[in-house]
């Protein structure tokens, strides 16, 4: 015997093989929407929808094909040729960090890694890299960011909570949205690796509803389902948003104190490429970052005068710096900016309003 039904057939306790939609039928005719509900749950234990013959043959086969579709799609994201020839250009702890993903993914080991750099030290070189390797050999690389801006630079980049479908607030559900035989999730299995950037901006119960759902529908206890996931970021960058909260919730709500964080194995980028014929300017960017600059009464730094445009008043310094981009550190400093040059332009001022507000 194959299974309990043919054992439970063949000692007559069952009359046809047809015992689920027999009892359906009867139970129509005497049983509450509640009690139809329950009982058709407790029919589906362990089987399949589809073996109940419910949707149609043509809209099952259409399903199907879209899905196909989804997965090929992925599959066949073009790769700009430049992205090819990066991997032998990378450096020496970039080619670390690149042949050990590299190797987890075609092996049978399960990891996840962490990828630590500050700005310049050639994440999104890297991250290229390994998209390109993976997709070029035709297996499917998921790329996503926390922020819309970061995802847009890596190739077929989502963010990761419209991929996977991560609740904005906590508070009203704290599970992924996401269909266990959809697109999504067929496309997660098949997947070779889940590429994730600025992770580090990411609050650490979007990463455990991430690696409760990659659980789920690998079917696995091990974490992220076993799937090896590469997370990037830096966390002397802006940490997660939470509006109206204090330091010491937005540090406890960064994934450094997430239960997850001691199974990352963590990679460590420290080369500032940008920067590679000044290094006297790239020590004194990691020195600002790991708060070993010297500060004031005030918490500020001191920066040399070879780093220092002269200043005289705001019109004049703004008249100097005409084709350039100014970076203020603070939202009022941006908006003083704006007033000063929008006064400048001719015409009318129109003002239009914006949504300011993210919903599920």
């Amino acid at each position: 015997m194959n299974s309990f039904r043919d054992a439970a057939f063949a000692l007559g306790l069952l009359q046809s093989y047809s015992y689920i939609e027999e009892t359906l039928e009867e139970a129509i005719a005497f049983h509450m929407p509640s009690s139809l509900r329950l009982l058709f749950a407790t029919l589906l234990i362990g089987k399949n929808i589809t073996d109940y013959q419910l949707v149609p043959r043509d809209l099952m086969n259409a399903y199907s094909t879209c899905l196909t579709k989804k997965v090929e799609y992925e599959r066949n994201i073009s790769i700009p040729p430049e992205d090819i020839l990066l991997s032998s250009k990378v450096n020496s702890q970039q080619k670390y960090a690149y042949d050990l993903i590299l190797q987890t993914c075609f092996s049978s080991l399960s990891h996840s890694f962490f990828i630590d750099g500050p700005r310049g030290t050639g994440q999104k070189f890297l991250y290229r890299s390994l998209l390109a390797t993976l997709r070029s050999q035709g297996h499917i690389a998921i790329a996503v960011a926390t922020p819309r801006i970061a995802a847009s630079i890596l190739p077929g980049g989502r963010t990761a909570h419209s991929r996977f479908k991560i609740p904005l607030d906590f508070s009203k559900s704290k599970t992924c949205q996401l269909n266990k035989q959809g697109s999504v999730a067929k496309l997660v299995s098949q997947s070779k690796s889940i590429l994730w950037d600025k992770a580090s901006m990411a609050r650490q119960e979007t990463v455990e509803a991430f690696d409760d759902l990659l659980r789920d529908i690998m079917e696995s206890n091990l974490p992220f389902g076993g799937k090896v996931v590469v997370f990037g970021g830096n966390f002397q960058l802006t940490l997660p948003v939470i509006e109206q909260s204090t330091k010491e919730v937005l540090l406890q709500s960064c994934l450094l104190n997430s239960p997850l964080w001691p199974r990352l194995h963590k990679l460590k980028l420290t080369e500032n490429k940008r920067a590679i014929l000044d290094p006297q300017f790239s020590e004194f960017l990691l020195s600002v970052g790991e708060r070993k600059e010297p500060v004031d009464l005030n918490e500020e730094i001191t920066l040399s005068r070879d780093l220092v445009i002269p200043y005289y008043d705001k019109e004049e310094s703004l008249n100097s710096k005409i084709n350039r981009c100014i970076l203020a550190p603070k939202n009022s400093s941006v908006d003083e900016l704006n007033d000063i040059l929008i006064r400048r332009f001719l015409g009318k001022l129109y003002s239009y309003t914006s949504t300011d507000k993210t919903v599920d």
